[in-house]
C-alpha cells in the first residue's frame, strides 16, 4: 500500500472503496492460509520466527475492518501533511514512501537509491494528526523539542499502549515465552508478587531474551506491559533468587513509572533504590550478577 496508490484511489470515483476490498480480501486469505499452516504443525503463533510472528500479527490486525481503515485513514492524512514538512537538504532529491508496520522500533528510516522509507509502527495509525505532523518532522527534518515531547506523550497514552500490546501479543497464548529450559518466569513472578507486592501487581507478559547478555539482565517494556529476561540467567548454575530479584526490578519500574523531569526519563529514582533495597537478597544478588558481567 504505497502513498501514491492511496493518493490515487482517494481521488477517483468508487477506486478507494475497490482498493479496500482487494485488501480486504487478500489479507483475510492470507491469514486463513498461515492459521491453516499452523493448524496442520500443530503449532502457534508463538512457534514463528520474530519477523514471520510480526508479520502474521499485522496480517490478522488489518484482517479487522475497522483497523484497516484506520490504516488507510492514516496513510491519507500523511499524503496530506508530508508536502508542508521541510525536508532535510540530504532528503530533498529523494522521493518519500511511507509505511505503517508492525515494527519493534517506533519508526524507522531506510534509504534505496532515489527512495527514502519510511516505516512507522503500525500502533501509530490512530494517532491525532498533530502526532503524526510530528513523526514526519523528527523522520524527515529538523524537530523542536515540543515536536518529539508531542510523540513521546502519545506513546505514553493508554490508547497507544493498549493498541501496541494487543499487537505485540496478537494470537499468542498466554505464557507462551515465560518457560526456559530451567528457570520458569511464571513461578518468579508468583513468587516476587507474593513476597513484595502482596500479590496486588498484575502479571505482565514474561519473556526470555533470545540473546544472550552480560551488561543488562533485564528490561520492562511499558508500551507492551512485558517483562523480558536475559537467557544468560538461564541456567542451573544461576540461583532462583538472582532470576527473583532481576523480576522484582523490572516490577518495581512497572509499579512506579516513569517520571518526566525537563523531558527527560527518570525511572531509578531515589524512590525506586529505596524499594529495591527491599529484596532480601540484594546484595548476593547484584554480586552475582557483577561478577557475571566481569566474565
Amino acid at each position: 500500500m504505497t502513498l501514491r496508490k492511496v493518493a490515487s484511489a482517494s481521488q477517483a470515483g468508487d477506486s478507494f472503496q475497490i482498493l479496500t476490498a482487494d485488501l480486504t480480501q487478500n489479507f483475510r486469505h492470507s491469514v486463513a492460509a498461515i492459521d491453516l499452516v499452523l493448524d496442520q504443525q500443530d503449532t502457534s503463533p508463538a512457534d514463528l520466527a520474530i519477523r514471520s510472528r510480526r508479520a502474521y500479527q499485522w496480517l490478522k490486525h488489518l484482517d479487522k475492518q475497522e483497523n484497516l481503515e484506520s490504516h488507510l485513514d492514516a496513510l491519507q492524512r500523511i499524503n496530506l501533511f508530508l508536502p508542508a514538512v521541510k525536508l532535510l537538504p540530504k532528503y530533498k532529491r529523494f522521493r518519500v514512501e511511507f509505511i505503517f508496520f508492525h515494527t519493534s522500533a517506533l519508526f524507522q528510516i531506510q534509504g534505496k537509491s532515489s527512495l527514502i522509507q519510511i516505516t512507522a509502527q503500525e500502533s501509530l495509525t490512530s494517532a491525532p494528526d498533530a502526532v503524526l505532523i510530528a513523526l514526519l518532522e523528527t523522520a524527515l527534518g529538523r524537530p523542536s523539542q515540543s515536536t518529539r515531547q508531542q510523540i513521546r506523550e502519545y506513546t505514553f497514552s493508554p490508547y497507544y499502549q493498549s493498541t501496541r500490546e494487543h499487537l505485540e501479543f496478537l494470537g499468542i497464548p498466554k505464557g507462551s515465552f515465560a518457560k526456559g529450559s530451567v528457570h520458569d518466569l511464571s513461578k518468579s513472578f508468583k513468587r516476587v508478587n507474593l513476597a513484595y507486592f502482596g500479590e496486588q501487581i498484575s502479571e505482565p507478559h514474561l519473556v526470555w531474551n533470545n540473546r544472550l547478555t552480560v551488561r543488562k539482565f533485564g528490561h520492562y517494556q511499558w508500551d507492551t506491559d512485558t517483562v523480558m529476561v536475559s537467557r544468560t540467567l538461564d541456567q542451573r548454575r544461576v540461583p532462583e533468587f538472582v532470576v527473583d530479584y532481576v523480576m522484582y526490578h523490572e516490577l518495581l519500574h512497572k509499579k512506579l513509572g516513569v517520571r518526566l523531569v525537563n523531558s527527560r526519563r527518570m525511572v531509578h529514582t531515589n524512590i525506586f533504590h529505596q524499594e529495591e533495597a527491599k529484596f532480601i537478597k540484594l546484595d548476593e544478588a547484584q554480586s552475582y550478577l557483577n561478577k557475571i558481567s566481569r566474565k
